[in-house]
C-alpha cells in the first residue's frame, strides 16, 4: 500500500510540473521559450525514463528466470537419463539423484514472470514443481524401503516399482522444454503446449 501510494504521489507530482511545463512554454514569449521548453523535455525524460527502466528491469529478470529454468530442466534431464533410472539398471540397494527445482522455486517467489503474460508457462511450471516434489518423495521412501528390507529381491521390486513412474515424469520435462523452446523461437506470441 506504502508502494502504491508513493508511485500515486510521484507521479501526480510529475504529471502536474509537466502540465506546468508546457503551460509556461505555451504562454512564454516568443524570445523566451528556450527556459520552459529545456525543463518540459526533461521531465517528459524523466517521466518516459522510469517507464522505460521499469519495463527494462523487468524484461531482463524475466530472461534471466527461464534461462535458469532451462539449465536446470536440462541438468534434470541428465538426471533422468542416468544409469539409476534406465531399464536395464542393476539391482541392489542403492541412492538415487534427487531431481532440483529451485529457479523453478526462485521465479516463482521472485515474481520475475508475468501472471498475465506468462499464465500458461507458470501453469505448466507448477505442474512440473509438482511432479518433481512428487520423485524426490518416491525416492526417499524407496531408499528407505530398500535399506530396511533384509530381501534382495524385494529391494529389486522397488527399484522396479519406481522405474515404472519415469517415462511419466520424462514426458512432463518433454512438455515444459518444447514449450520454452517454443517461446524462445517466437517471443511475442502467446505459445499454447503442444502436448495440451
Amino acid at each position: 500500500m506504502t508502494r502504491v501510494a508513493i508511485t500515486v504521489v510521484t507521479f501526480a507530482a510529475l504529471a502536474v510540473a509537466l502540465a506546468l511545463g508546457v503551460t509556461w512554454f505555451v504562454i512564454s514569449e516568443p524570445g523566451q521559450r528556450f527556459e520552459p521548453a529545456v525543463n518540459t523535455l526533461a521531465l517528459l525524460a524523466g517521466i518516459t525514463g522510469i517507464f522505460a527502466e521499469r519495463w527494462a528491469a523487468q524484461r531482463e529478470r524475466r530472461q534471466q528466470a527461464i534461462e535458469s529454468i532451462e539449465s536446470e530442466l536440462a541438468r534434470n534431464r541428465e538426471v533422468l537419463a542416468g544409469a539409476e533410472f534406465s531399464d536395464d539398471a542393476p539391482g541392489g540397494r542403492k541412492l538415487y539423484p534427487r531431481l532440483l527445482h529451485s529457479a523453478v522455486d526462485s521465479a516463482f517467489t521472485s515474481g520475475a514472470l508475468s501472471p498475465r503474460k506468462d499464465t500458461e508457462l507458470i501453469s505448466l511450471l507448477h505442474q512440473w514443481r509438482g511432479e518433481v516434489s512428487s520423485v524426490n518423495r518416491r525416492l526417499e521412501l524407496t531408499e528407505m524401503l530398500m535399506f530396511t528390507t533384509a530381501s534382495a529381491d524385494e529391494a529389486d521390486d522397488f527399484n522396479k516399482a519406481l522405474r515404472t513412474f519415469m517415462p511419466t515424469v520424462r514426458s512432463h520435462l518433454d512438455e515444459v522444454e518444447t514449450y520454452l523452446g517454443a517461446m524462445r523461437s517466437e517471443p511475442s506470441r502467446r505459445i499454447t503446449s503442444p502436448l495440451r
